[in-house]
């Protein structure tokens, strides 16, 4: 259930350790896979079974934020998105945000079909040092995004992630948790500004802290042992549309890790949620008898 929203103004998969190879999916590269159109002028994830957990995939004109523990899957799902933008129905190009140095540029590279060097051409990466960073770089994504030039107009925005602008320079201190939460309106209005002018689909990762006793109100998970909640608490909770909870768990055959998305809160989702996988020629989802 979605966090309760503080008083304010109102402007104010499992993992591939199958005993049975065969019954892990095989499919081709996903971003060869894409639909020949869109859902709902829905954004693909380039996997069916993840497609059909989000009712057709990502919405335009929204926020949605990836949540999970390190090594989770968010990062691995951001580059798969940024390549998809181009093979899309929209023909689009992606703006890559980072703060989690270096970019990994490697597994971008890895990830491209070797048929289509030139999908790299449209994903432009800028990093973000800071939250400041972060708003000034969306204010230059406004005049990109009206007056996009020669290549294909910016439809997908990444930020990854949003939890790291945060790791310093703040305290528990009244003072600066109000700075703090300031920032995350300011960043949360900007992204949704772009997000429906534009008819953009903004995706933002987080990372997760543990659960103290008693602690109640955002959105708890177990993951790899712990209980955990996406950083940043229930200011930043309610600065989203939809909330996505990566979990891994290393009860899987050999040890190795049994990943799942959650739909945490949406407001055109239910609660629901699958396993996936993530493997050298991207992330799948897996079907349940598969599992």
């Amino acid at each position: 259930m979605r966090p309760a929203a503080p008083a304010r103004h109102p402007s104010a998969a499992a993992s591939s350790c199958s005993t049975n190879s065969q019954q892990e999916p095989r499919p081709e590269n996903p971003l060869l896979l894409l639909p020949s159109s869109s859902r709902a002028g829905k954004f693909s994830l380039g996997c069916p079974v993840l497609d059909r957990l989000l009712s057709g995939g990502l919405p335009p004109a929204s926020v949605t934020e990836i949540a999970g523990e390190s090594a989770s899957g968010k990062t691995q799902l951001c580059l798969q998105l940024a390549l998809l933008a181009p093979l899309s129905p929209l023909s689009a190009s992606c703006l890559f945000l980072h703060s989690d140095l270096p970019f990994p540029l490697r597994r971008l590279r890895g990830l491209a079909p070797k048929s289509r060097p030139d999908l790299l051409d449209r994903v432009l990466v800028a990093a973000a040092h800071s939250p400041s960073d972060l708003i000034s770089l969306l204010s230059r994504a406004q005049r990109l995004l009206a007056h996009p030039g020669r290549l294909p107009p910016v439809r997908l925005i990444l930020v990854d992630s949003i939890a790291s602008l945060f790791r310093a320079d703040f305290d528990a201190s009244p003072a600066d948790l109000k700075r703090r939460s300031a920032l995350f309106f300011r960043i949360s209005a900007k992204l949704k500004e772009l997000a429906h002018r534009h008819r953009c689909v903004v995706v933002v990762t987080n990372q997760v802290v543990d659960v103290v006793e008693g602690e109640a109100g955002n959105t708890v998970a177990w993951s790899s042992g712990r209980r955990v909640s996406p950083a940043l608490g229930i200011a930043w909770a309610n600065c989203v549309n939809t909330r996505l909870f990566l979990t891994r768990d290393a009860d899987g055959h050999g040890g190795c890790a049994r990943r799942r998305m959650k739909v945490a809160f949406a407001p055109h989702l239910p609660e629901r949620a699958c396993e996936f996988v993530i493997r050298r020629d991207g992330v799948f989802g897996v079907e349940p008898a598969e599992r």
